[in-house]
């Protein structure tokens, strides 16, 4: 799997006020579902994205940051078999740790592509935005 991928893509919620993101148990279910991955904490208070996940398996590979505030994820690099679909599911997984009460959105880097990823969004959806 080479990388292929050169856009950085965001969730991030609208409102960041109560945000509940539970850092604790997403540390929990990403080690249980992606076994040895590598999670770096950057104490310096200058870093906005303080956490890094960076994983590489045989299924697939990822490489992405959470931020101070636990509002956004930075996903800097994905890459699997079947790259867009599984990427697709790879996001919904991820906005599943954010409340579906809040508004959260997908966009590129550039901000040229949103999506709101709203409770029941369907893979075809996200695939729109990332191809």
């Amino acid at each position: 799997m080479g990388r292929n991928m050169a856009v950085s893509y965001f969730i991030y919620v609208n409102n960041k006020e109560k945000n509940d993101f539970n850092l604790n148990k997403f540390n929990i279910d990403i080690k249980e579902k992606f076994p040895g991955v590598s999670v770096e904490v950057k104490k310096d208070e200058n870093y906005k994205y303080d956490v890094h996940f960076e994983y590489y398996g045989d299924k697939c590979e990822f490489e992405f940051w959470i931020d101070r505030d636990r509002s956004a994820v930075a996903i800097d690099y994905f890459n699997s078999e079947n790259r867009l679909y599984d990427y697709a599911k790879y996001i919904i997984w991820l906005r599943s740790y954010f409340s579906f009460e809040k508004e959260v959105l997908l966009c590129d880097e550039g901000y040229n592509k949103i999506l709101v990823l709203s409770e029941g969004i369907e893979i075809e959806d996200i695939l729109e935005i990332l191809e």
